[in-house]
């Protein structure tokens, strides 16, 4: 069963999270690593397009912490009809929105994995 987690996938690691004192607008550099290793998980233009979002400086850390939380649960088979009203998922569409990214066919294909 493949399911297409695009830009969020890269966040399935919930240690990123743990820490108490983190910066709001860039990632530290233990959280990228763990990112970027995600990503290579996916494949093919999946893979780089998670790796393009992590090193995006528009997409802010806290929305990719949003990101994260939302792809944490769907991962752990929330279905998406639940998942796509919480609040970390309202924020990450909206950080991902605001740096350009095509939001509208991601929550296609995060529909489409349901």
């Amino acid at each position: 069963m493949q399911r297409t987690l695009l830009v969020c996938a890269f966040f399935a690691l919930a240690a990123a999270q743990s820490a108490s004192a983190y910066s709001l607008v860039s990632l530290d550099p233990h959280e990228r690593e763990t990112m970027l290793s995600t990503c290579g998980h996916l494949g093919g233009s999946d893979r780089a397009l998670c790796r393009s979002v992590v090193d995006d400086h528009h997409v802010i850390a806290n929305y990719k912490r949003s990101c994260l939380e939302a792809m944490t649960l769907l991962m752990q088979g929330s279905a998406w009809a639940k998942v796509k009203s919480l609040p970390a998922t309202l924020t990450c569409r909206e950080g991902l929105a605001r740096a350009g990214y095509p939001v509208k066919e991601i929550l296609h294909k995060l529909m489409g994995a349901r």
